[in-house]
C-alpha cells in the first residue's frame, strides 16, 4: 500500500510498504538523538487504519468545496479520500459530514478571508465499546438547522452516540475552541482499555493507537514493579488512564492535569471502575511538584507524561530535587527527551530505555525510560 499525497500531506514520514524497515530506522533514529541504547521498540498490533481520532478540515479551492488534511507547514486543505493510518468508519463519517454540510448549504471557512461556519469534523471512535462521538468546529453560535442536519447524519449512520458543536472563530492553528454546546448525547464517548473504562470528552487527551496504548501500558507498569504500598504520582494525567491502571497494584495514586475537562473525566473514570485510592487534582505541574519538594512529601514512583512540549524548567527542577526512587517518564517528543534527559541523569541512573511505535509511517515514536535514584 502507498499514499498517493503522502509526500505533500507531511503526516507520514515512511512509504506504505516495508513496515519493518520503518521500525528499525526509528529505532536507528532515536538511538542516535539520545547517544544511548534503546533496549527494544516494540511495533504497533496494527499499522494501517489505527488512529481513533480522525481530523477532518475544510476549505475552498477555486470555489470547490475541500475535506482533507492540512498541507506539511501550510494552512492549505488537500483532499483526502482515503488515508491509511485512520480509522475507515471515521473516516466515512466525516465524507457524510461533508456532504450534508454542502446539502444544508453550511458555508466551510475559507482561512484567506476568515469567513464560513464549519471549520472542521473531529470522529472519536471507540474501539472497545463501539461508541462514536462527533464534534463538529463552527465559527457561530447559531448554528441553521441543526437538528435537521443531525438528524440527517444520525440516519446515515446510527452508530454515533454523541455530537457537540465547538465553537472557535478565531484564525489560530488550534483545532478546538474553549466552548462547546450538545448536538445531542452525552458529550462523551466511554471506551475500554486493559480491563478499565474511560469516559472521553472532545477536548480530553486519549491515545490515538489502542493496541499499542495497551502494550506500553502494561510494560510501565512491569518497568515500575510496585510491590503494593507505594505511593505514586501520575503527572500530566489527563483522563487518568495511567493512574487508574495502576492503582490496584499500590497504595495511593495522585493524578495532576492542568486541564479542567480532563480532570473532571478522571474523577468519574475513578468512581466508575470503583477505585478508591485514586485522587486528581487540577493543578500545574510544576507548581504541584514543587510544593512536594518544599514539604518533604516525596512519592515512591513518579510517572512523567507530558505532553510534546516535554517538561518546562520548573517541573525539570521539581523532578530533580524530589529524587523519587523510581521516575518513570513516557516521552512523546524524542526531542525534547533529549534536552531534558541529561539533567535528569544529574539525579537520576538510567536503569532502561524502550520505544513503542504508537504512530506507525510517522516519524514520531514513543519512549518509556526508567529511571532510579542514585546513591
Amino acid at each position: 500500500m502507498t499514499c498517493p499525497i503522502y509526500k505533500k500531506c507531511g503526516a507520514c514520514y515512511y512509504p506504505h510498504q516495508d513496515y519493518q524497515a520503518s521500525l528499525d530506522d526509528k529505532k536507528r533514529q532515536l538511538e542516535k538523538l539520545l547517544g544511548l541504547q534503546v533496549r527494544a521498540m516494540h511495533p504497533s498490533p496494527e499499522p494501517y487504519h489505527y488512529r481513533n481520532k480522525v481530523h477532518a478540515a475544510f476549505s475552498y479551492d477555486r470555489g470547490r468545496g475541500l475535506m482533507g488534511k492540512f498541507a506539511q507547514n501550510t494552512p492549505r486543505v488537500l483532499e483526502v479520500d482515503d488515508c491509511l493510518i485512520e480509522n475507515k468508519q471515521a473516516q466515512a463519517i466525516n465524507h457524510s459530514v461533508k456532504k450534508l454540510a454542502q446539502d444544508f448549504a453550511w458555508p466551510f471557512y475559507d482561512v484567506r478571508t476568515g469567513q464560513g461556519l464549519l471549520k472542521s469534523s473531529l470522529v472519536r471512535v471507540a474501539e472497545g465499546t463501539g461508541q462514536i462521538l462527533v464534534t463538529l468546529v463552527v465559527t457561530q453560535k447559531q448554528v441553521p438547522s441543526k437538528q435537521n442536519f443531525i438528524k440527517a447524519l444520525r440516519k446515515r449512520h446510527p452508530e454515533i452516540t454523541g455530537l457537540v458543536f465547538n465553537y472557535n472563530p478565531l484564525d489560530t492553528p488550534f483545532i478546538l475552541g474553549d466552548q462547546e454546546f450538545k448536538g445531542f448525547g452525552p458529550g462523551y464517548i466511554v471506551d475500554e482499555l486493559l480491563g478499565h473504562s474511560f469516559r472521553i470528552s472532545s477536548q480530553s487527551f486519549y491515545q490515538v493507537n489502542k493496541g499499542i496504548c495497551e502494550l506500553l501500558y502494561q510494560r510501565a507498569l512491569e518497568l515500575a514493579a510496585p510491590e503494593g504500598q507505594e505511593v505514586l504520582v501520575d503527572a500530566y494525567s489527563g483522563i487518568g488512564t495511567i493512574s487508574l491502571y495502576f492503582a490496584p497494584q499500590v497504595k495511593q495514586v495522585y493524578g495532576v492535569e492542568n486541564n479542567r475537562q480532563a480532570v473532571k473525566d478522571a474523577i468519574a473514570n475513578a468512581k466508575y471502575n470503583q477505585i478508591g485510592n485514586a485522587f486528581f487534582l487540577c493543578e500545574d505541574t510544576g507548581a504541584y511538584l514543587e510544593g512536594l519538594v518544599q514539604a518533604g512529601d516525596q512519592p515512591d514512583i513518579l510517572v512523567l507524561d507530558p505532553a510534546r512540549s516535554g517538561l518546562d524548567p520548573r517541573a525539570l527542577r521539581a523532578v530533580r530535587a524530589l529524587e523519587v526512587p523510581k521516575l518513570l517518564y513516557i516521552s512523546c517528543n524524542p526531542e525534547a527527551l533529549a534536552t531534558e534527559l541529561p539533567q535528569l541523569r544529574k539525579s537520576y541512573r538510567l536503569q532502561t530505555i524502550e520505544a513503542f511505535d504508537m504512530f506507525p509511517w510517522t516519524e514520531h515514536v514513543e519512549t518509556v525510560v526508567l529511571m532510579s535514584r542514585k546513591g
